[in-house]
């Protein structure tokens, strides 16, 4: 079995963690090595991976070890934790070795490291040179299984990692926060863990909620949140980050927060975006949801508008234009869904124009035949439309009414034209052009 030892580092080097700090970066880092190997656990302070069955994947243990230094936020494993792997993969070689390392490095013996070197027994070997039933008598059975794990006298048991179904998190500020941008350096803290669960789950981000909790002592009320969501699964928390931080400008906080917390209320499987096994190559920028999501925060809402295909039998009405931060979520559904389904064949008659003229504009002709910036060239049509009888039928507005010959029309100056005759009727012969939409 090959094991490998990791020991988390602070965010900032040689920052004081406080004491509920270190499990939850113990536990982002135990996330994070979940990529490399299905078989973590966390023991005492560090954490374990055993990749006998995935180092070939990643080209040798050595191949191995340097792209968990560079992707994990941890240093080479030197603690108490490490020695102990050390000590397993160097059995062979004797226990000689094994008797010389210091007391301090074994975790189940710092509890009592004070004691055992007032009576000289300062290393793994005096230890062990001690009468068994007077150590665990004095100091406890566990300190003599925790010795003879290390020496492989005593088989291990290992719980290894699951990531939670909901990431739940926690952080107290160090000092109470009074302005609401100034809690980005703690919720920075809090989407690195979240990136490393996501990426042990191999999914993506689609709605979270960042909570702050707010001075008891004020007449408040004890909470306030934030939520936030995606219009396509993500794991790049520098998109979330900024999405965060434009919403914190906008917020006033009524009282000052002492304890930030993040919590994902929906996810969704990560589709690769390149068929690389490691994410070597992937899409560079930002795309039209991440786009719009960060517009939309910047702006404000009810700022940025899309349209979304309204069921109508009246051009007018097959589209509304609504809020994009509202639809945002469905936005990035019909997005997914058009990059990964086949482009189908267009028909004439399915050819509707992307831009509506909020007016339909009477053209001129000249012999009977449209103009618009020089003569027009009919390609496709007629598609018929007629909406008298159902509009009279559902009791709708006169001018939702339509008898019209709609075309494909070609300018040389303006491209694609979505143009529309007027049927005759009434024993009326003359009938009119009109410019209704631009195709492309």
């Amino acid at each position: 079995m090959h094991w490998i030892a990791l020991q988390a580092l602070p965010p900032e080097a040689g920052a004081h963690l406080p004491e509920d700090d270190a499990p939850a970066l113990q536990r982002a880092l135990g996330w994070q090595a979940l990529r490399f190997t299905p078989r973590v656990t966390l023991l005492d302070e560090a954490v374990l991976l055993e990749v006998s069955a995935s180092a070939r994947l990643f080209g040798g243990l050595r191949a191995l070890v340097a792209q968990l230094m560079a992707e994990c936020s941890v240093q080479r494993a030197h603690g108490p934790t490490a020695w102990v792997a050390l000590a397993r993969l160097r059995l062979r070689q004797g226990s000689g070795a094994i008797d010389a390392l210091p007391l301090r490095t074994l975790s189940a013996a710092q509890a009592h490291l004070a004691v055992l070197e007032r009576i000289g027994c300062l290393r793994w070997g005096d230890l062990r040179g001690l009468p068994r039933a007077g150590v665990a008598r004095r100091f406890g059975q566990p300190l003599l299984d925790a010795l003879d794990r290390a020496y492989g006298l005593l088989s291990d048991s290992h719980e290894w990692l699951v990531p939670p179904e909901v990431f739940d998190d926690t952080l107290e500020l160090p000092a109470l926060v009074e302005s609401a941008p100034a809690l980005m350096f703690a919720a920075q803290r809090l989407l690195v863990r979240m990136q490393a669960w996501l990426r042990a789950h191999g999914s993506g981000l689609l709605a979270l909620a960042l909570v702050w909790h707010l001075d008891a002592r004020r007449d408040v009320p004890p909470c306030g949140e934030l939520v936030i969501r995606l219009g396509e699964p993500a794991q790049d928390m520098a998109h979330v980050g900024r999405l965060i931080a434009e919403h914190l400008a906008h917020t006033s906080l009524p009282a000052p927060v002492h304890t930030l917390g993040l919590r994902s209320l929906d996810i969704a499987p990560l589709a690769p975006a390149s068929q690389s096994l490691f994410d070597q190559a992937q899409r560079q920028g930002d795309s039209l949801a991440q786009f719009i999501e960060r517009a939309s925060a910047r702006l404000g809402p009810g700022r940025l508008r899309c349209w979304v295909p309204h069921a109508s039998h009246v051009p007018e009405r097959m589209q509304r234009w609504v809020n994009a931060q509202d639809e945002i979520a469905a936005l990035g559904a019909r997005l997914h869904r058009a990059q990964r389904e086949p482009v189908p064949q267009l028909r004439p008659e399915a050819l509707y124009p992307a831009w509506l003229l909020d007016r339909p504009q009477r053209l001129r002709t000249q012999a009977d035949r449209p103009l618009y910036h020089g003569e027009l060239r009919l390609l496709a049509g007629p598609q018929r439309l007629e909406t008298s009888g159902w509009a009279a039928q559902a009791d709708a507005p006169a001018e939702d009414s339509a008898q019209r010959d709609y075309f494909i029309a070609r300018s040389e100056q303006a491209g694609l034209l979505w143009i529309y005759r007027e049927r005759p009727t009434g024993g009326r012969l003359a009938t009119a052009w009109y410019l209704h939409g631009i195709v492309g």
